[in-house]
């Protein structure tokens, strides 16, 4: 009986330990923070020091959608790693031919092409990766999303041929923040450095936009680095109206406002 009520209380102990540091928290309190911007949309963050991913909007979380410009940071882990592109100063001539964005409209290398998310220049190095060597570097990155139909090489991150969910994205720039995808060091650390979006004294942002027009959509994903800790996340918002000026900036005034709602930066 003695031994009985030890192993109970052993047990007993075990799950009051797992309960108190839950790896899952799910806020559907501020659902009402992203539905208050006119858009539906959905959040993730994970919290590297307490090992926790938080949602907003579970079921829309886990849900695929296109990655739009946010591919660009695969695509540019592929095309330095393979060296379709020779460095980030390789530039790419404009064909003269006017896009639809006047920063598009000139001569650009990896990081402009990765600041003005320059579609042209990454199908450009899409066509240079090739589809071999770009559908085995997708089979490597097992954690990128999944192609649900054949897609062309320069346009299957746009068409909707590959989708990812935002808790996706987040498992993926975790193992990019942490050195953990199948690319060298340095690979790594020049994408991780074109990401820096901002910075003040308290806190660095990394991150990357991308817009969807087959599906409306919108997405911000990066990461905060703190001095105490690094908070990976990815916002995914949707329009029943057209992609314009305001819609592009709630990807980032929303997550800016989560983040303070959950008490990452003020």
């Amino acid at each position: 009986m003695k031994n009985f009520k030890l192993i109970f209380a052993i047990i007993s102990l075990l799950v009051i330990m797992s309960c108190s540091d839950d790896p899952t928290s799910i806020r559907n309190d501020l659902i009402s923070v992203i539905d208050s911007t006119g858009y539906s949309g959905c959040f993730v963050m994970y919290n590297l020091n307490k090992d926790q991913t938080t949602f907003i909007n579970l079921n829309r979380a886990r849900r695929q959608f296109s990655p739009a410009s946010t591919f660009k940071i695969p695509n540019s882990l592929i095309a330095i790693e393979t060296q379709a592109v020779s460095s980030v100063n390789d530039t790419i001539r404009y064909n003269g031919i006017e896009k639809p964005i006047a920063d598009w409209n000139r001569d650009h290398d990896l990081l402009s092409a990765f600041k003005y998310s320059v579609v042209w220049y990454y199908q450009d190095i899409a066509n240079r990766i090739g589809d071999s060597t770009m559908k085995f570097w997708l089979d490597t990155l097992v954690d990128y999303g999944t192609m649900i139909r054949p897609g062309v090489i320069n346009q299957f991150w746009l068409d909707g041929s590959l989708v990812i969910s935002a808790e996706q994205q987040v498992r993926f720039l975790t193992k990019l923040y942490n050195d953990e995808l199948p690319f060298k060091k340095s690979t790594m650390d020049t994408v991780k450095h074109m990401m820096r979006y901002e910075g003040n004294p308290e806190y660095t942002l990394y991150g990357k936009t991308g817009l969807g027009q087959k599906q409306n959509i919108g997405w911000f994903v990066g990461w905060i680095e703190k001095s105490n800790n690094t908070y990976i996340f990815a916002t995914n918002i949707e329009t029943k109206d057209s992609l314009d000026s305001k819609f592009m900036d709630t990807r980032i005034s929303l997550t800016k406002k989560l983040l303070n709602k959950l008490q990452v930066i003020n």
